[in-house]
């Protein structure tokens, strides 16, 4: 028996098997769609050095290189 708690709502559960729930360790497939929002909407961070973005070039940038 597998005893827990959504990590989003705090509502308890108890499943016999992990298949019971398909939205392990969320309580349903709402709780886990909030969870990949905030991830998505940069809600939660993983804590460590800030790293820059690597630099892209953009093709429909027009410098002023190519106007001489």
């Amino acid at each position: 028996m597998i005893q827990g708690r959504c990590p989003i709502c705090a509502k308890s559960y108890e499943i016999a098997s992990i298949d019971d729930l398909p939205s392990f360790p969320f309580c349903s497939g709402r709780c886990r769609l909030i969870d990949l929002g905030r991830w998505a909407d940069s809600t939660y961070t993983i804590p460590g050095p800030t790293v820059g973005r690597p630099q892209t070039t953009d093709p429909t940038d027009v410098s002023d290189e190519d106007s001489e």
